[in-house]
């Protein structure tokens, strides 16, 4: 009964998110959903570019959350990859960034493959969305 509760939760907060005009996805892992939403390029330090967003965690476990992105140029060729990885406590939020690091203190996003500027790339997307508790 909680489990779809919980699904019917995120699914709910994915449907306001898009409703703002922010994409989101949702994953499931046991009984934690987890919401990525607000994914936005973020320049750091050396000219390099890395993704932001943020993530909620509906369920009643702690989650092991990994992202992966790949960056395109203007002919939609992929030019570069990056990862997010971090964990989310239970009924929790956490926006992830290279400015913020994850529980291994380490940035919760990666910079961009082959030193990429945020000017350098066209779009971006996510190509895979891994939630393990």
């Amino acid at each position: 009964m909680y489990r779809g509760f919980y699904r019917s939760l995120a699914i709910a907060l994915a449907a306001g998110a898009l409703a703002a005009g922010c994409g989101g996805t949702t994953s499931t892992s046991g009984a934690s959903t987890v919401a990525i939403t607000g994914e936005n390029e973020q320049s750091v330090a050396g000219n390099l570019c890395a993704i932001s967003g943020h993530a909620t965690n509906v369920g009643n476990l702690t989650v092991n959350v990994t992202i992966a992105y790949q960056a395109k140029d203007s002919t939609g060729a992929v030019i570069g990859t990056s990862a997010a990885a971090f964990q989310i406590a239970p009924f929790s939020n956490f926006d992830f960034s290279f400015t913020k690091n994850n529980n291994q203190g380490q940035p919760s996003s990666g910079t961009f493959s082959n030193n990429l500027s945020c000017s350098a790339i066209a779009s971006f997307n996510r190509t895979n969305l891994d939630v393990n508790t």
